[in-house]
């Protein structure tokens, strides 16, 4: 039995960015609330998949909550697929350069980049009365260079789902080789590309460890398939498939969500169950297609603004989420949502204007013949610093821990008063430019409320990272384990500077805790 790929229409693609989009915003909003089991997106932790199924079954009220929390960051994926399905459509009516490819894609970017500068430079303004700071800016250079998710630790600074425009550059700098391979070989240059990036992952995840593997999956390396598949997709118009490959798509699936050397496949096999849903619908007719009408126009009506909502969203999660994690009821925690929802809804639609205001001005650029030879150059140099970038990791990986910092402090016992906005823990002045710091550690914490505790390492305009940290029973004591190795960026220099590590008490929450032990070399 197989289904006919029948191409998409504006349309189809907006219901589809539509849902991706919905499923994003929402994502990032509930991973940060209470109860939340994490999710294996850069990352794989079986705990996070066994923590998913005890929530479900302990709070079932929350099951909102949970799934977004879990599974909403596939909507990335979507957004990849169909990226390069319409770049495909697009090129097939007009073949261009590369010079003269990426340059509009840039101008497509730029708008949009700035545009969430400005609102959330506003934003920073109101909820915190100031600008950003020089290392605020410093990350935002990064991301005009569109080198963050090549450089430890800046992937997810500022704004967390703008590490997408990382992605999405190199995306978009490979994509004129890859249009002319899958012109020629089509399915062959799917399943190559398929093998060099699964191949890629599993090299630096499994064998060479390079900061956990999440390299790969915040650059285009681990997100070629998906890339890939909505090229193919492009190229296969009235084409069948058959229906063993959506039993194999949803096999891997669910395997690859409890299995750390399957992960990676989730994520095309979510792109491949979506098309055969997709296009299994697109070939119904009757009742069911007029019942679905008005739910479908909501998707496409997301799907029209979903860059504008995309750009601005995760900036403004703090407020509401402050106020959210007081609340200890599902009903609660859903109506925080929808007004978080509601809340970034207007501000996307109060910054349309300034970039759709932008777009015209980048409009009026054209692009050069000339562009060819320094088109090239830029490729030659983006190259090289890819390179280095992955030596560096090399470097990382090679490093054995220095001896010249290796402080081991045992704190004991406290508690974390509502009053306090944090409580310190320990700080290690650093008397080297150390290329990899490993903290590691262990505590009990006990809580009388649903609040996750939040530990943070940091660095002055250097380093601030939330240690993952797993649920913990309400009124009882439990046991935590952390661990983290800082890989300092080739940018930055910590010597003369202090590792402090402390609890934030973001909820404003009381607990106790004992125990505490910290070892950092």
């Amino acid at each position: 039995m197989k289904l006919s790929l029948n191409s998409y229409t504006k349309r189809d693609t907006n219901i589809i960015k539509g849902f991706a989009i919905l499923c994003i915003v929402l994502h990032n909003y509930f991973h940060w609330l209470v109860p939340s089991p994490g999710e294996n997106e850069f990352d794989f932790s079986p705990a996070r998949v066994h923590s998913l199924f005890d929530l479900l079954g302990q709070q079932p009220g929350e099951f909102v909550n949970i799934l977004f929390s879990y599974f909403g960051h596939y909507g990335v994926q979507l957004f990849v697929m169909i990226s390069g399905f319409g770049l495909t459509l697009s090129m097939l009516r007009r073949e261009q350069g590369w010079g003269e490819f990426v340059i509009n894609r840039l101008k497509k970017l730029y708008p949009l980049l700035i545009t969430g500068v400005v609102v959330c430079l506003l934003g920073c303004l109101v909820m915190n009365g100031r600008l950003f700071n020089q290392g605020e800016w410093r990350e935002i250079g990064y991301k005009f260079l569109f080198i963050h998710t090549l450089i430890p630790n800046s992937g997810l600074s500022i704004n967390g789902p703008w590490w997408f425009f990382g992605l999405i550059f190199q995306l978009y700098l490979l994509y004129p080789l890859l249009f002319r391979c899958m012109k020629k070989w089509k399915w062959q240059t799917f399943l190559v590309v398929c093998a060099i990036s699964y191949g890629l992952i599993f090299l630096f995840r499994e064998y060479l460890n390079l900061h956990h593997g999440t390299l790969l999956m915040q650059n285009a390396p681990g997100h070629l398939p998906e890339f890939c598949l909505g090229m193919v997709l492009a190229f296969s118009k009235d084409k069948k498939i058959h229906w063993l490959w959506l039993v194999l798509a949803i096999a891997l699936f669910v395997w690859g969500n409890f299995t750390p050397g399957f992960y990676p496949f989730t994520f095309l096999s979510l792109c491949v169950i979506t098309v055969f849903a997709t296009q299994a619908w697109k070939a119904k007719t009757g009742r069911w297609k007029k019942f679905f009408r008005f739910p479908f126009s909501v998707l496409h009506y997301f799907g029209g603004i979903s860059m504008t909502l995309f750009i601005v969203h995760g900036y403004f999660r703090t407020p509401v989420l402050k106020w959210a994690n007081t609340l200890t009821g599902a009903w609660g925690h859903l109506a925080s949502g929808l007004l978080f929802f509601l809340l970034v809804w207007g501000i996307a639609l109060a910054a349309k204007p300034l970039y759709q205001w932008l777009q015209g001005l980048f409009e009026q650029i054209r692009v050069k013949k000339e562009i060819k030879a320094v088109s090239i150059l830029f490729q030659v140099a983006f190259l090289l610093f890819f390179l280095y970038v992955g030596a560096y990791y090399v470097r990382q990986n090679r490093t054995q821990p220095s001896a010249s910092l290796t402080p081991t402090l045992h704190v004991g016992n406290g508690k974390v008063l509502p009053t306090d906005s944090y409580v310190s823990l320990a700080s290690f002045p650093i008397e080297e430019n150390h290329l990899v710091l490993h903290i590691k550690g262990g505590f009990d914490v006990k809580k009388d409320q649903e609040i996750q505790p939040m530990l943070v390492a940091d660095i002055q305009k250097t380093l601030w990272i939330i240690m993952d940290l797993r649920q913990s029973a309400k009124g009882e004591w439990t046991h935590y384990d952390f661990s983290f190795d800082y890989l300092r960026p080739f940018v930055n220099r910590i010597k003369g500077k202090d590792l402090k590590i402390y609890f934030w008490n973001r909820d404003q929450k009381e607990m106790e805790f004992r125990d505490f032990t910290i070892f950092v070399n």
